[in-house]
C-alpha cells in the first residue's frame, strides 16, 4: 500500500490507526520506514506564534517521525492554551499529512476565560478565606496571575477541600463545582459546593496488645480522648508518640496503628490503637559502611548508644542521622538493625561522605549594616590535622588532612566599612573525647561613631553537649579570649569617654555559656525554642579593665500552618537582654538597631548619646524584644513578613519599629540572598539615628 508515493509497512498504518482512535498500540521502536519530519506547522492559532508553538511542541524538522512524539506535542500546546486561559481548546493534528513527514496542527483556540470570582456555598464551618488558601485555582489579578480555568487543577482542587474536611472530621464531606460564565463568556465565576456532613466523633478508645507499657501510660502519651472530634492528623500524632515510646524502649520492630470503623450509632467512629510489641534488643556491635576516607569514629561518636548495656533506641538514632547530616561531612546517613542474635542487634551505619574534601569559595555582599563586603573563604568540613602530606601533590589536590570531621575555615573579608580576616579550626571529639574545642584567630577594623576601631585577638573554647543525666538537651560552653583593641582617629571633639578609651587596650576574659537548643533546624528552625545564657568576665587573667557581662536570649518558633504545597508560616518570638556589671570601655558597651537588633533604626543607631558630636557611647543594658511572622508568597523561593522590633539601651527611652519585608534568592551564581525590609519608627528617642530601609544582598560563588 501507497500513501502519498511513499511505502510504509502495517505496523505504521496500525500505529497511525491507534492514534485517530486514541489507543496506545505500545510500539517500542519506530519501523525502519518511518519518514523524517518535513516539516512543522500549524493552523487556527492567533493568540500564540508558530515559533512558540513549535517550541512547546518539541518536534524537530529532520528527526524520525514519532507518533507518540506528535500526540505529546498536541497535548503541550492544548496545556499552554489552557494554562493562558483557553479552557475549551482544541488541537488535532491531520494524519494524512504523516505519511510526507508533514506535521500539522490544527487549532481551535475557543475563546479565553478568566476566574473573576471564587465563591462557596454550604461551608458553615470554616471560612471562605480559609478554604481559599486550600486551592491551586487563582482569581486573574492584574500581570500577577492569568486566572486561567483548569478543570484538571481544580479537580485536584476539590480533592484537597474534602481531604481537609475529613481531617477535621467531617468524614462525609464532598465537594462539586460549576461554572457561571459573565459577559460574552470571557468571566467566569467558579461556584464550589460544600456538603459539609456530619463532624464526626470518637466513641471511648480502646488499646490492644499492650504489655511492656501499660495501657494507662499509652493513654497519657495521647491527645486524643473519648467524645473528642475525629481529628486524623492528631490521631496520626498519637500514633507517632506511642510508636517513639515503644522505639525508645528497646522495641525496634513494635508496631503501632489506628484502625477507626463507624459506629452502629450515628456520627460516632470507633478507635482502637493497636499495637505488636515484639521483643526488645539492646545495641550489639556498630558498624560503619560508605565511607571511603572519613574515618569510622567520625560516623560512630554521632550516636549516643553503646554496646553491650544500651537499649536499641529508635528515637536516637533518628536523631543520629540528622546529626550526621548536619555535620556537612556525610551527604547522607541511614542507620539500620542488623543481624539475628537473641536479644541484640547490631547498628548500621551507612553513610555517603560528601563529594569535595573542601570548598574554595568567592563572593561579594552589601548591606545596610556594614556597607559593601568582599568574601573569600577556603573552608575545610572534614579536616584532619593528623592526616600529613606525603606529598606536596597531596596538598594541593586536598588530599591530606582529611576524613577526621574537624573544620578549619579560613575567611577574608575586606570591605568599605568593615574589614575582617578570621581563622578557625574546631574538632567536635577533642582527643576523642565527648567535648568540642574551637580556636579562632582574627583582625577586625571598622568605623565608628566618632573613632576608628581595630581588634587583634585569639579565642580558646572548650564545650561539651549533655546526652543524659539531668541536663540532657544542654551544652555548654567555657572560652577564653586574649585581644587587643586600638581605639584610633579618634575625632576633635568626641565624647570624652571615647577619648579616654583611645590608643592600645588590652582585654582578657573568660566566658561560660549553656545552651538548650529543641529546635527543628539549626539553620532555618520552623518550631521549638532555643534558650541561651552566657557570663564574660573581664581581667581576669589581667588586661586594663575589669568588669563583667551577664547575657540571656530566648527564641521560639511556631509553625502557624502548612499549605497545600508544604510551604510554612512561621511566627517567631525573640528576647534577647545584657547587663555589664562594672565599668565597661565604650567599645564593649551595649548598642542596638538595624538588622538583627531593632530595624527601622541605622546599625548601632540607639544608645545613650555623650559630646558635642552627640556620639553614641551605648549603654550598660540592654533589652530587646521582637515578634515576626514569615509566609509564603511565591513559589518555594519568595517569601513575606511582617514584624515588630523594640528594645531599650542604657537609659533611653523604649524604641519600637513595625515593618514588613521580603526574602528570596536570585538564581544566579549559585544563588544570591536578598533580604529587603521596610520599617517604622513608632517610639524613637532624641538622638536616634532612624532608617526605614534596611538591605541585604549578597552571595558566596
Amino acid at each position: 500500500m501507497r500513501i502519498q508515493g511513499r511505502a510504509f509497512g502495517p505496523t505504521f498504518l496500525v500505529a497511525v490507526l491507534a492514534a485517530l482512535i486514541g489507543l496506545n498500540p505500545n510500539v517500542r521502536a519506530q519501523p525502519a520506514d518511518t519518514p523524517n519530519v518535513t516539516s512543522v506547522s500549524f493552523s487556527g492559532n492567533t493568540r500564540f506564534r508558530d515559533s512558540r508553538l513549535r517550541d512547546i511542541a518539541g518536534i524537530t524538522v529532520g528527526s524520525p517521525l514519532s507518533l507518540f512524539q506528535v500526540r505529546d506535542g498536541r497535548e503541550a500546546i492544548q496545556r499552554l492554551y489552557r494554562d493562558a486561559g483557553h479552557s475549551e481548546v482544541e488541537v488535532h493534528f491531520e494524519p494524512g499529512r504523516l505519511g510526507s513527514g508533514a506535521v500539522v496542527y490544527v487549532i481551535d483556540e475557543g475563546i479565553q476565560t478568566r476566574i473573576r470570582r471564587i465563591i462557596f456555598e454550604g461551608n458553615a464551618s470554616f471560612s471562605e478565606r480559609e478554604l481559599k488558601r486550600k486551592l491551586e485555582t487563582k482569581t486573574a489579578f492584574w500581570i500577577f496571575r492569568s486566572g486561567a480555568f483548569d478543570e484538571d487543577r481544580l479537580q485536584g482542587d476539590l480533592m484537597r477541600l474534602q481531604n481537609f474536611y475529613r481531617e477535621e472530621g467531617f468524614l462525609d464531606a464532598r465537594a462539586s463545582f460549576r461554572r457561571e460564565a459573565g459577559a460574552k463568556g470571557r468571566r467566569l465565576t467558579v461556584v464550589i459546593s460544600i456538603d459539609e456532613g456530619v463532624r464526626y466523633l470518637l466513641e471511648p478508645i480502646e488499646v490492644r496488645g499492650a504489655a511492656a507499657i501499660s495501657e494507662g501510660d499509652i493513654r497519657d502519651l495521647m491527645e486524643s480522648r473519648d467524645g473528642d472530634v475525629v481529628l486524623r492528623r492528631r490521631i496520626s500524632a498519637d500514633v507517632e508518640k506511642v510508636r517513639n515510646a515503644y522505639g525508645r524502649q528497646g522495641y525496634i520492630y513494635a508496631t503501632v496503628r489506628a484502625v477507626q470503623v463507624f459506629s452502629n450509632r450515628p456520627g460516632l467512629v470507633r478507635l482502637a490503637i493497636e499495637i505488636s510489641e515484639g521483643d526488645q534488643f539492646r545495641v550489639g556491635r556498630v558498624e560503619v559502611r560508605g565511607n571511603t576516607r572519613t574515618r569510622d569514629k567520625v560516623a560512630r561518636r554521632a550516636l549516643n548508644l553503646f554496646p553491650p548495656d544500651d537499649l536499641f533506641d529508635l528515637t536516637e538514632v533518628k536523631a543520629a542521622e540528622r546529626r550526621l547530616r548536619e555535620t556537612r561531612v556525610f551527604s547522607s546517613a541511614r542507620i539500620y538493625p542488623v543481624g539475628d542474635a537473641p536479644g541484640h542487634r547490631d547498628i548500621l551505619i551507612d553513610v555517603q561522605e560528601a563529594e569535595k574534601a573542601g570548598d574554595f569559595l568567592f563572593g561579594f555582599g552589601i548591606t545596610s549594616n556594614s556597607g559593601l563586603i568582599g568574601n573569600i573563604v577556603l573552608d575545610l568540613q572534614n579536616f584532619d590535622l593528623a592526616d600529613k602530606p606525603r606529598s606536596w601533590a597531596e596538598l594541593r589536590k586536598l588530599r591530606a588532612f582529611f576524613g577526621g570531621g574537624q573544620r578549619l575555615r579560613l575567611e577574608l573579608q575586606p570591605g568599605t566599612d568593615l574589614s575582617r580576616f578570621r581563622l578557625d579550626f574546631s574538632d567536635p571529639y577533642f582527643r576523642d573525647k565527648p567535648v568540642r574545642f574551637d580556636f579562632s584567630g582574627y583582625a577586625f577594623g571598622r568605623g565608628r561613631d566618632g573613632y576608628d576601631e581595630r581588634r587583634l585577638g585569639l579565642n580558646v573554647g572548650f564545650g561539651k553537649r549533655f546526652e543524659r543525666g539531668l541536663w540532657q538537651g544542654w551544652s555548654g560552653e567555657i572560652a577564653f579570649r586574649v585581644e587587643n583593641v586600638s581605639v584610633q582617629d579618634v575625632e576633635l571633639f568626641s565624647s570624652k569617654e571615647i577619648r579616654e578609651d583611645e590608643g592600645s587596650n588590652l582585654l582578657t576574659s573568660i566566658k561560660g555559656t549553656l545552651v538548650r537548643d529543641r529546635t527543628d533546624s539549626r539553620f532555618v528552625a520552623t518550631r521549638g525554642d532555643r534558650l541561651r545564657m552566657s557570663y564574660e568576665q573581664y581581667g581576669i587573667f589581667g588586661g586594663e579593665f575589669g568588669f563583667g557581662k551577664l547575657g540571656v536570649a530566648y527564641d521560639h518558633y511556631r509553625t502557624v500552618k502548612t499549605d497545600a504545597f508544604d510551604r510554612k508560616s512561621v511566627l517567631h518570638l525573640r528576647a534577647k537582654g545584657g547587663v555589664i556589671i562594672g565599668d565597661a570601655p565604650v567599645f564593649e558597651r551595649f548598642f542596638a538597631g538595624g538588622t538583627g537588633s531593632i530595624r527601622g533604626f541605622q546599625f548601632r543607631g540607639v544608645g545613650e548619646r555623650d559630646g558635642i558630636d552627640d556620639n553614641n557611647i551605648g549603654g550598660n543594658y540592654r533589652i530587646l524584644l521582637g515578634a515576626e511572622y514569615s509566609f509564603p508568597l511565591v513559589g518555594d523561593n519568595v517569601r513575606g513578613l511582617f514584624f515588630l522590633d523594640t528594645g531599650a539601651v542604657g537609659s533611653g527611652t523604649w524604641r519600637a519599629a513595625l515593618g514588613t519585608g521580603i526574602r528570596f534568592t536570585l538564581n544566579i551564581f549559585g544563588g544570591v540572598p536578598i533580604e529587603l525590609d521596610l520599617a517604622i519608627p513608632i517610639s524613637s528617642d532624641e538622638g536616634d539615628d532612624e532608617q526605614v530601609f534596611s538591605f541585604l544582598f549578597g552571595g558566596i560563588f
